[in-house]
């Protein structure tokens, strides 16, 4: 039982490629199946849940079991970059706004540039903790992916204009506020480790 919080964090790791290829798969039949993709949207929304669920469940379950390792804990983070960055790059090659790909691709730099510094300071021996800005920065942004899956379910399934505007907002909403919460966690890393 105790390798279950580990499986459940490579699980996340593998939905990643996943989900993206499904979002993949749906733009290439949007035009032709409208339906089909609303259903393939569907399915990412509801694998990417599972997914995003698991980023609490395993840590949870380590902690509760007294299994807290070093390698779990350097999977843990690495599953959640693996999860978001597949799934942003999917769509924002496939789906999303250009300003969205915008807010999308400033995430990710955000979290390349944070990942260097964290090898940086790993090289000298010290550790770069995870800021609480950091956690509300990654709920953002999997609140920010499950809304946009939603909103291209709702979209192509031809759900009411009103829940369409309703989420497309939300998106929106979600998206930037993870850009501010990255941006700022971001200079809060680099102030630590001007100081360490």
């Amino acid at each position: 039982m105790t390798n279950l919080p580990t499986l459940l964090t490579l699980f996340r790791i593998a939905m990643g490629p996943v989900i993206a290829g499904v979002v993949l798969w749906a733009v290439s039949v949007q035009y032709v199946d409208r339906l089909l993709a609303g259903f393939l949207y569907g399915a990412c929304l509801v694998m990417f849940l599972l997914a995003a669920a698991t980023d609490w469940l395993d840590g949870w379950l380590a902690r509760r079991w007294n299994a807290v390792t070093p390698m779990g804990a350097a999977l843990d983070h690495a599953a959640d970059k693996v999860l978001i960055t597949c799934v942003l790059v999917a769509l924002a090659y496939a789906a999303l706004p250009l300003m969205l790909v915008v807010a999308a691709m400033l995430i990710l730099g955000r979290d390349v540039a944070i990942a260097g510094l964290r090898e940086a300071i790993a090289a000298q021996g010290k550790t770069l903790p995870v800021s609480a800005l950091g956690k509300w920065k990654a709920a953002a942004e999997m609140g920010a992916v499950a809304v946009f899956l939603s909103l291209q379910t709702a979209a192509l399934l031809l759900a009411p204009a009103e829940l369409v505007l309703g989420l497309y907002w939300a998106a929106q909403t979600l998206f930037w506020s993870a850009v501010a919460l990255a941006l700022i966690s971001a200079a809060g890393y680099a102030g630590a480790l001007l100081k360490a």
